[in-house]
């Protein structure tokens, strides 16, 4: 660590916001940098090489990180050809941490409650806090996509393009499986009788990849909602409430 924050620690998965330059080691070679593209990036921990998954967390927001990384905890021995990167070369970072969103974060708590007399599905849980998603078992399947927005928060509109955090908990229309980002909130793995199964951390995703997400278009940071989507040949309707945590 060159310098310690005095922010919120990042906890284990958490999606983080982050502003870095990569190097390999021993050469000039700079093979990224979010510095140059003037704007910090969003990512989840549970998507990057594991130098940065087991690098990052437990360092503080506010902290500038330098991660050396092997071969083996980077790109392996296959390495990364566009990026310059060969099978046997050490690349490390600097990182400056800007915010991270852990796996217990939730939308805000003061985010303005909102009517929805139509809402297809049944939510649990108080705003700025886990919440659980369940269907009856009456209820009608939904025919196309659609999003109800349950509160709006106060941050800026999220937008296609942007890469957007998200805790989520998600369940299938005939309630056949339940997954929840609100590790640990519901206990432990999930198996055919319906136990939530924890993801560990928010889903970063990129609006306008043809996602369930892309109906987050134009929801305020803070927000909670409730997606629904038909069935289709990848599975069953579902139905997620989601919390809109941040955006890059």
């Amino acid at each position: 660590m060159l310098s310690e924050g005095d922010g919120v620690e990042v906890g284990p998965g958490a999606a983080v916001l982050a502003n870095y330059a990569g190097h390999v080691w021993g050469s000039d070679t700079q093979f990224d940098s979010s510095y140059e593209r003037g704007a910090p990036s969003l990512f989840s921990l549970n998507s990057v090489v594991d130098g940065w998954a087991t690098g990052i967390p437990e360092a503080t927001v506010g902290s500038r990180l330098l991660i050396s990384i092997p071969p083996e905890l980077g790109y392996g021995e296959q390495g990364n050809a566009g990026a310059g990167i060969g099978g046997t070369d050490t690349i490390v970072f600097v990182v400056d941490v800007v915010d991270t969103f852990n796996a217990s974060d939730a939308g805000q708590a003061d985010a303005t409650p909102l009517e929805v007399p139509d809402l297809p599905v049944v939510v649990e849980g108080e705003l700025g806090s886990a919440a659980t998603v369940s269907v009856a078992a009456d209820a009608e399947e939904p025919a196309e996509p659609a999003v109800y927005r349950l509160a709006d928060g106060s941050g800026d509109p999220v937008a296609m393009g942007q890469s957007v955090a998200v805790a989520f908990s998600v369940v299938y229309w005939d309630g056949s499986s339940l997954e929840t980002s609100w590790s640990p909130a519901y206990g432990e793995s999930a198996d055919s009788e319906g136990v939530v199964s924890p993801t560990s951390g928010p889903l970063v995703a990129v609006l306008g990849q043809g996602t369930i997400f892309d109906l987050l278009d134009g929801v305020p940071v803070g927000s909670r909602v409730v997606l629904v989507a038909p069935s289709s040949e990848s599975g069953p309707a579902i139905a997620v409430v989601a919390d809109v945590l941040g955006a890059a």
